[in-house]
């Protein structure tokens, strides 16, 4: 492991990530989906996009996913598993607006390139610029095959997602071949070692929004989406019982989900993940109650870490 992550952290590497695509269109969108998700939608221009999340009336997620926008459509691209509760909520949403929502997972392929050189790939391969800011995007093509270049988070390193139509998934793959593929373990420790929830590990419908690291976009004070009135009501009068936090484990022991975290002797959260990094050591994300401090030690399964805020500070 530690020689193909030492080649995606130097150089780059590449992995497919399975994703599900709704296509949100219509001469409403735009301003639907403001009312709706927790992204400033309003303010996104063409060639823009947002990591946002869809939220019931009580505050928890249904759905968490960037949103980019192409003119009056906008690709919403979320976990597998959330695509078919992310669909049939919006569509509920739905009432005299002039929108039409459409499942194109089928119709696409998204790969990312992490590493050092991700950007120079991207340059390479699509024969277009990178965008520098997270979540713009434009568009590259192989050979006759247009494709969207997204400057994604996937690791400390960078990234970014090339959303490839069906028909143009050979030519990439051939266009890669002489790059590194990720694996599952290298991408899961990359991914834990920059603080990023995973849908369905770390974080679900049963999470608050704002139990999550500040990785979305979640307005405020700002016009008024679906559980915005409890986000607002948090944020001024109250808080969240529990954070989602790191650990940096102070042995080999690695632990796994769902194991208890405990201060003095009495559970305070539960991990979600965990992995060995190369460049931390054995770390984990869990959720940990508020009045446990970052820079606390605590004990999972009689073995010591400590508390830290995401992404896991550099020592």
């Amino acid at each position: 492991m530690d020689t193909l992550y030492n080649t995606i952290v130097s150089n780059v590497g590449w992995a497919e990530i399975p994703v599900g695509i709704l296509r949100v269109e219509g001469p409403d969108a735009q301003k639907w989906l403001h009312k709706i998700v927790t992204a400033d939608v309003e303010h996104l221009k063409i060639g823009q996009g947002a990591y946002s999340g869809l939220l019931d009336a009580k505050g928890h997620f249904v759905a968490a996913f960037p949103i980019l926008r192409d003119g009056d459509v906008f690709g919403l691209f979320v976990d597998l598993a959330a695509r078919d509760n992310l669909f049939n909520t919006l569509k509920r949403y739905i009432l005299r607006e002039k929108v039409t929502i459409t499942d194109v997972t089928e119709r696409w392929m998204c790969i990312s390139l992490i590493g050092k050189e991700a950007a120079s790939l991207a340059e390479h391969v699509l024969e277009t610029p990178a965008p520098a800011r997270l979540y713009d995007w434009v568009w590259g093509h192989i050979n006759v095959t247009a494709g969207r270049v997204v400057r994604s988070v996937r690791a400390r390193v960078p990234s970014y997602d090339v959303m490839m139509p069906i028909p143009g998934v050979p030519d990439l793959f051939t266009a890669l071949h002489d790059v590194p593929k990720i694996s599952d373990d290298v991408l899961e420790t990359l991914r834990i070692e920059a603080g990023l929830p995973r849908w369905g590990i770390d974080f679900d419908t049963s999470t608050l929004a704002l139990e999550v690291p500040d990785v979305m976009q979640i307005r405020v004070d700002q016009g008024c989406y679906v559980g915005q009135e409890v986000v607002a009501r948090i944020v001024h009068r109250g808080h969240v019982n529990r954070h989602l936090r790191g650990l940096f484990l102070e042995s080999d022991f690695l632990p796994a989900r769902g194991e208890a975290i405990q201060f003095d002797g009495i559970d305070v959260g539960t991990v979600t993940s965990s992995t060995h990094s190369p460049m931390f050591g054995n770390i984990a994300l869990g959720y940990v109650r508020r009045h446990v401090d970052v820079g606390a030690q605590v004990e999972l399964f009689r073995h010591a870490a400590r508390v830290v805020e995401l992404p896991f500070p550099l020592m």
